[in-house]
């Protein structure tokens, strides 16, 4: 008994635990929480019906005298339903995750907005190419050459500005060690590997600003490698892009009058 009631104490923090989940933000964060909570479901159902088969057994067949019960060998059934259940309770759980895996993993546009993403110790560069804005165009003439970059310090943490329900993907690379981009409000990390081009999409469905931070064990200063994901609608996107375009890029950017 003290063991059945460690087990349902257990699985009360697990229930807790799912109620303390970050924001899923994006398409693709709230397909892998939906996911995780049909998992969370069917492991509920199993662990009640276990326990339930379990206690009715304790108290149906506890030992009442010296008597000998009586004996047998064997039960088709319920072998078949031993072996049965848990196979079509995985294939089910197989099934759903790899349609759940495909979607997160589906590949960007040729129109979608690309964000190139450095890790460095300690910090990150993201770099915004002025041909490559996305359906918006950033509010940049058709001809604009050059790029933006916001380059942070483990003393400036930088801000990673992307537009709301649009794709949005992130190509990723390391100019040193193996980093981890990590956004907590994705539900969702990648690794940048040295020499290695990782990148995945996500179409962000709220606005605000959202901690993300490095989340692989990169050096001495891997604690300061944080960094904001601020969501803003697109107006506001634009203007930031024909604003940092002319401070760092003078008349070479040309603004489009919006």
């Amino acid at each position: 008994m003290k063991r059945l009631a460690a087990a349902v104490a257990l699985m009360a923090l697990a229930l807790l635990g799912a109620g303390c989940q970050p924001a899923a933000i994006t398409d693709e964060a709230r397909d892998m929480n939906d996911l995780y909570n049909v998992v969370l479901i069917a492991a509920i159902v199993v662990f009640a019906l276990v326990a339930a088969a379990l206690v009715y057994a304790i108290v149906r067949y506890r030992r009442r005298d010296d008597a000998l019960p009586p004996q047998f060998h064997g039960g088709g059934k319920i072998e078949a339903a031993m072996v049965g259940v848990p196979v079509l309770i995985v294939i089910g759980l197989f099934t759903i995750s790899m349609i759940t895996l495909v979607g997160v993993d589906d590949t960007a546009e040729p129109d979608d907005l690309t964000i190139e993403v450095t890790g460095f110790q300690f910090s990150w560069q993201f770099t915004y190419n002025l041909n490559d804005l996305g359906e918006g165009g950033g509010g940049m003439d058709a001809e604009a050459e050059g790029a933006v970059s916001v380059i942070g310090t483990p003393a400036n943490e930088p801000v990673l500005m992307m537009p709301v329900d649009e794709p949005v993907e992130f190509v990723l690379r390391s100019s040193d060690v193996i980093h981890s981009f990590y956004v907590r409000d994705f539900l969702y990390k990648l690794d940048l590997f040295p020499g290695r081009v990782n990148a995945f999409t996500v179409t962000a469905r709220e606005t605000g600003d959202f901690r993300a931070q490095c989340a692989e064990l990169c050096g001495l200063n891997h604690a300061l490698m944080r960094f904001t994901v601020r969501v803003v609608e697109r107006g506001e996107f634009d203007a930031w892009i024909a604003s940092e375009a002319v401070r760092q890029l003078g008349d070479g950017a040309r603004v489009r009058a919006r």
